[in-house]
This record gives structure tokens, C-alpha cells and sequence, in this order.
């Protein structure tokens, strides 16, 4: 017989997945349509298998709905259908979080996705946890977007297949804070050596 962490483990991905399937379904329908420049709202709830063992949302749960907020939002601007037409699709090349208050479990939030702006290789976008009007949360994403057959493709690409597709694309000038962040935090590229190197301390 499986443990009980393992049923919540099972639990908690089939809810996960029944999600995202309502997010590229049926989420956005009826919701109205947005400009790349317009923040999104995307409501959701503090679900039984969200919390820890204190009764509030775990901290790992809060990338998962930016996930999903993200995926609204590119629904409802029309991004969504345009790249995958081309196969492209979007991975996180970065992310940051901070945490203000604790989201309890039934308690109704929701997740505001803006751009903020973009460099030659990605798109960032802040993302806040908000409870009638406060701040709970705020998450900060770099964007990258790969197409089938090519690879990682840059921002011009990107813009490109939007601007046939008939979306207007107006981008917000990148805060230099965000790009010096986004440099601090960067690895080397796939291709290139990456090794695990503590200076003189050995994990153990």
C-alpha cells in the first residue's frame, strides 16, 4: 500500500494538471481580451493541497500559479494561439520571488501579470499575489522562447510572429535594475561548462 505522502503527492499533481488543463481550455473563455501592454487578473483559491503543515500556502506553490496566470494571459492576448502556430513556447529562464503575507487555505486571490520589458533574448514579467487590493506576494519572471526545430529564439523573432498574427506588440522600456538582476543570476549557456565549484568547500 502506498504512504499517505505519497497519495497527497498523487493528489496534489492530478489537481495541478486538471488546472493547467482548465487554463489552456476553459479558464479565459468569457474573460476580455488584452493588449501585451495590459495587466491581467486571474482569479484563484487557496486549495486543501496547497498548504503546508502551518495551514498557509506552501512557498513551492507560488511559481506553479504564476504558471497558470501566465498562461491567461497569453491566451487572452492572443499570444498563445500565434506561437503555436509556430511552434514556439515559452520556458522560465529566471525567477525571483518575495513573500509579505501568508495566503490561508479557501482564502480567494489573485495573480495581476504585466510585462515589464524585454532584451535581446528574453521577456520579463512581474507578478503579484493580490487580496482585495494588498500585496501577498510578488514574483519576478525572465522569459525565453524556443521554437521546434531551431532552438532558443530572440525577442525580434518573437515580435515578429506576433506583429503577422495581428497583434500589436508595445513593449515597456526594461528597468535597468531588472537587467542587472537578470545578470547577477545568469548561468552559462547549455553548450558551455557549468561546474560545481565552491572555491576550497566540499558538500558533503
Amino acid at each position: 500500500m502506498p504512504g499517505r505522502e505519497a497519495r497527497c503527492g498523487r493528489i496534489d499533481a492530478v489537481n495541478m494538471w486538471l488546472q493547467w488543463l482548465m487554463a489552456m481550455t476553459v479558464k479565459s473563455t468569457g474573460k476580455p481580451a488584452l493588449a501585451i501592454d495590459e495587466v491581467a487578473r486571474t482569479p484563484f483559491r487557496v486549495l486543501p493541497t496547497d498548504i503546508d503543515l502551518l495551514g498557509h500556502m506552501n512557498n513551492g506553490r507560488y511559481p506553479s500559479y504564476m504558471d497558470l496566470a501566465r498562461v491567461d494571459m497569453t491566451v487572452r492576448t492572443g499570444m498563445q494561439a500565434a506561437l503555436e502556430a509556430e511552434g514556439i513556447y515559452a520556458v522560465v529562464g529566471q525567477s525571483s520571488m518575495v513573500y509579505r503575507r501568508s495566503l490561508d487555505l479557501w482564502q480567494r486571490f489573485d495573480i495581476e501579470t504585466a510585462v515589464l520589458g524585454a532584451d535581446e533574448r528574453a521577456v520579463y514579467l512581474v507578478q503579484r499575489f493580490v487580496v482585495d487590493g494588498e500585496v501577498y506576494a510578488r514574483g519576478v519572471v525572465q522569459g525565453r522562447f524556443i521554437q521546434k526545430g531551431v532552438g532558443t529564439i530572440r525577442v525580434a523573432r518573437l515580435v515578429e510572429v506576433l506583429e503577422a498574427a495581428g497583434i500589436e506588440v508595445r513593449l515597456p522600456e526594461l528597468d535597468e535594475r531588472v537587467a542587472d538582476w537578470a545578470r547577477l543570476n545568469a548561468l552559462p549557456p547549455t553548450r558551455a561548462a557549468a561546474p560545481s565549484d565552491w572555491a576550497g568547500r566540499t558538500p558533503r
